[in-house]
């Protein structure tokens, strides 16, 4: 006989075809009933969907619930957490993901206690990085449902990472839903028998709930007419943890390691990566401003004196969790719920940059001499780069000094005259009151954790300002734009890459869950030789900039007629710096086009086998044809497997010669395309008007979503104007941690604040006064510095108590770093080692000015606490 732990729950999706606000009415009333259930002992226990988000929407509604929830959480009968939200695992930074798992584990502990279980039961496909994240917060057990490949198909295994982590995970293989069978139909064998394939375990788990679904209050006649109708199965109810004590006790279960995003048992929407990519690129920045700018510089101003606001750092990343469960990032919603999403990203964003401006000027607000511009480093790693700055003067003539008095090169990258003259409704009445914006290229060292200064000093000549030019180069590359199209020089190895950025488009025929080419598909190949050419040329900063217009289809109506009815205004600018390896981009179009994919291609002298890409504490290797794209159909997959992969930073092909690399700002989709996949593919983004669709070239059968009701949304098509922004990189060996680097530097940019009251609109903020900070700004040794240039930095924050400082690093490779580097601080500490909810696992040592890093593991995460000793 085998034993089957019925386990009741509901799967709550905190928002999809209807609202956020839709369901917080839905589920709070939903909620009485799961608490009557208990209290009336209709039902012995019962699962909140491993997330917190939805409990806390609830006890905003009725706060007099939380006596009752305590009391059946430590009972052991009402399970909640580990999660506020159920993330998307495939395009969720660390650092959120992190996050989520800390506030999830903090909200469900102070009702009482949290499901120590990683459940994920609908996330569209399962990282690789997983089990490590899991066992960093002290979870050895995971569920989840969609992504396992037809090779690995047993619903019981052990999980494993790249650093030995593992998990025990039971694999929901017929999905979380499946139990309410058990509810509606009296054929319990067919149940029975279909959650007990691919499995010699004879303890079975069956999930009791779906989908928004009411309290099942006859769970138990249910169990007992089952048990009544058959000797093979012994059904009982019962909870996770409970079931997962005799699922461990379960002989030869097999070990499997990697990501899994198969569409096997489910769709998995390989497809969703760049859906709604406004709102992916919206998330990102606030990830990117919280973990690479406002949370070190608020560790950095702690030890300024400035206190730290846990409380807004932790609505901020709320937020963020709240847009990242797994339908929200996916963007496969409404329209009302997209709009949704996007106004929370965005008021989270301006609170970000609210707390950035404010840190930064209450940082420089208190300093001796003339010193005008600030310039903060908050990474542990010395930076020896060219900022970009925009400053205002009030004349066009000036010279910058140093610390020192010493003049200080610049060069001049653009000026504006702008008049400030006090406002009149008849202009002629207006006295000009003119000062200078004037953009400005800088080459500056800025010690670890530390800053800079200069002083503008005004001068009776005008700035030089750069010359034309339609070629620029810096020490790596030299790029040139003619009527033959964009051109790259490697200076380091003489090599012409001619032509090698293009523009793809393609018709899209899919849904907000997955791109689809259009059954009358016709692809264009767009160029930049009649584009509009201009640049500047520098020893510090180049620019390069194309603009011009594109003629596409208008839509898919066009397209099958190949009609070119629609213009696609474009511009696109290309940055050198001195000193830097990557080549910047932004690229602005302003869309009218309907259902179509925008590409960015590279073309590379690479001929590729696999790509590379980036994961939340690693990189992955994936093959550029996915070995089931020939069979998917015979073997029952649920959509065409197409090698679309996902990408949080960056996106690589190389050989045993070259390495060509996309560092993105937002984008998350790429693919490896060309006849000897030698082309790297990024979807900028792509537009369609529905959130469902039917028969799906890649996609057969019924529409994801709602299956009966097509829901239009035409916010989806992305109508408007659009931009992407980035990096490229050529090298001659692939090396993740340096591709990391390179893109947290493009993400911070420059942080800088100028003293001055000529353009108070560089931040709102500005317009409030402030008092200087208490402590004097010094010239001081670095906070910490960091010498361990292959492991890759993820975050530098403060502790939960705001005592010390947080440094999470990361080993990014496939092998064992047996030299990793060393730790320096400017004082002596005490150095513990933390788990990923910032908890004490060991004392490491004490009253300690450097600090030698052991060996890490292929792909381990540590994370150091660092406390000052009491002067």
């Amino acid at each position: 006989m085998k034993n089957v732990a019925v386990v009741a729950h509901t799967h709550w999706d905190f928002e999809w075809y209807f609202t956020r606000q839709d369901a917080r009415v839905q589920f709070a009333y939903h909620m009485d009933e799961v608490l009557e259930a208990l209290e009336t002992n209709a039902l012995d226990y019962y699962l909140l969907d491993g997330q917190m988000a939805i409990v806390d929407d609830y006890l905003q509604a009725d706060p007099d619930q939380v006596p009752v929830m305590k009391k059946l959480v430590k009972a052991g009968r009402l399970f909640v957490g580990p999660w506020y939200t159920q993330i998307d695992e495939m395009v969720t930074t660390g650092e959120a993901i992190v996050r989520n798992l800390q506030q999830g584990l903090q909200f469900a502990n102070e009702l009482g206690g949290t499901m120590p279980i990683g459940y994920l039961p609908d996330s569209f496909g399962q990282g690789q990085d997983m089990p490590k994240i899991y066992n960093g917060f002290g979870i050895d057990k995971a569920i989840f449902w969609r992504g396992m490949p037809e090779e690995q198909s047993s619903r019981y295994f052990y999980w494993t990472s790249d650093d030995d982590s593992k998990v025990l995970v039971a694999n929901l293989r017929n999905g979380y839903p499946v139990g309410a069978e058990l509810m509606e139909s009296d054929d319990y064998a067919a149940l029975l028998h279909k959650i007990s394939s691919d499995t010699e375990a004879t303890n079975l788990v069956l999930p009791a709930g779906g989908d928004q679904r009411p309290v099942d209050f006859n769970l138990k006649d249910r169990i007992k007419a089952a048990n009544a109708s058959q000797s093979d199965y012994h059904l009982y109810e019962s909870t996770y943890p409970e079931y997962f004590e005799k699922l461990a006790q379960e002989p030869n279960l097999p070990t499997y390691t990697g990501e899994f995003v198969d569409p096997s048992t489910s769709k998995i929407h390989r497809g969703i990566f760049s859906s709604r990519a406004d709102l992916k690129q919206l998330y990102d920045s606030i990830e990117r401003l919280m973990t690479y700018e406002v949370e070190p510089l608020m560790a950095i101003a702690q030890s300024h004196g400035i206190k730290t606001k846990s409380g807004l750092v932790a609505e901020i990343w709320k937020a963020v969790a709240r847009g990242q469960a797994h339908d929200s990032s996916g963007g496969c919603n409404s329209d009302a719920t997209n709009a949704d999403i996007k106004h929370r990203g965005e008021v989270a964003l301006q609170l970000g940059i609210s707390l950035k401006a404010y840190l930064l000027r209450k940082l420089s607000s208190n300093v001796s001499g003339d010193l005008d511009l600030f310039f903060w480093n908050p990474t542990p790693v010395t930076v020896n780069r060219v900022q970009t700055v925009k400053i205002a003067t009030r004349q066009a003539g000036f010279k910058l000094l140093d610390v020192q008095g010493q003049a200080v090169a610049f060069e001049v990258l653009d000026q504006v005259a702008v008049d400030m003259a006090t406002l009149r409704h008849d202009t002629s009445k207006m006295t000009p009151d003119l000062y200078y914006d004037t953009t400005i290229a800088v080459p500056l060292t800025i010690a670890a954790t530390g800053w800079t200064g200069l002083q503008i000093v005004a001068t009776a000549e005008p700035v030089a300002k750069l010359a034309p030019s339609t070629t620029i180069e810096n020490d790596f590359y030299q790029l040139s734009a003619d009527a033959h199209g964009l051109n790259l020089v490697d200076k380091r190895t003489n090599t012409t890459y001619a032509d090698f950025l293009s523009i793809e488009d393609g018709g899209d025929e899919g849904d907000t869950y997955d791109y689809s080419p259009a059954y009358q598909d016709w692809i264009l190949h767009l160029g930049f030789t009649d584009a509009q050419i201009s640049g500047l040329n520098g020893s510090l900063e180049s620019r390069l900039t194309l603009s011009g217009q594109w003629a596409l289809p208008a839509d898919l109506a066009a397209r099958a007629a190949k009609r070119t009815d629609q213009a696609l205004p474009y511009t696109l600018t290309l940055t050198l710096k001195q000193g830097d390896p990557t080549i910047g981009f932004e690229v602005s179009v302003d869309n009218q086009v309907k259902d179509h994919r925008l590409r960015l291609v590279m073309d590379t002298p690479v001929k590729a086998e696999n790509s590379y890409a980036d994961t939340p504490f690693g990189y992955l290797k994936r093959p550029v044809i996915d070995p089931h794209l020939t069979t998917w159909k015979e073997i029952g997959y649920h959509e065409e497997p197409t090698a679309l992969r996902p990408m949080l930073h960056f996106a690589n092909i190389h050989d045993d010669q070259l390495s060509w690399t996309f560092l993105g700002l937002g984008p998350k989709d790429f693919q490896v395309i060309g006849d000897d996949f030698s082309q790297l593919a990024i979807t900028l983004y792509r537009g369609v008007g529905y959130l469902g669709r039917p028969d799906l070239i890649r996609r057969p059968s019924d529409a994801s979503g709602l299956q009966t009701k097509y829901v239009p949304t035409p916010d989806s098509q992305l109508q408007g104007p659009l931009t992407f922004k980035g990096g490229f990189c050529l090298d001659a060996t692939y090396d993740p941690a340096s591709l990391q680097a390179r893109h947290h530097a493009l993400s911070r940019g420059t942080l800088v604040y100028q003293n001055q009251t000529l353009d108070r609109f560089t931040s709102p903020i500005q317009y409030f006064q402030i008092n200087q900070n208490a402590q004097p700004l010094t010239a001081t040794a670095p906070l910490l510095q960091l010498t361990a240039p292959q492991l890759v930095v993820s975050a530098l924050t403060t502790t939960p108590d705001n005592t010390g400082l947080v440094l999470r690093v990361y080993n990014p490779t496939k092998h064992a770093i047996t030299d990793p580097g060393q730790l320096e601080f400017d004082q002596p500490v005490t150095m513990k080692l933390l788990d990923l909810n910032h908890v004490v696992k060991s004392n490491l040592t004490t009253d300690v000015t450097k600090f030698d890093l052991a060996a890490f593991r292929p792909g381990e995460i540590r994370t150091y606490g660092i406390y000052q000793l009491p002067k």
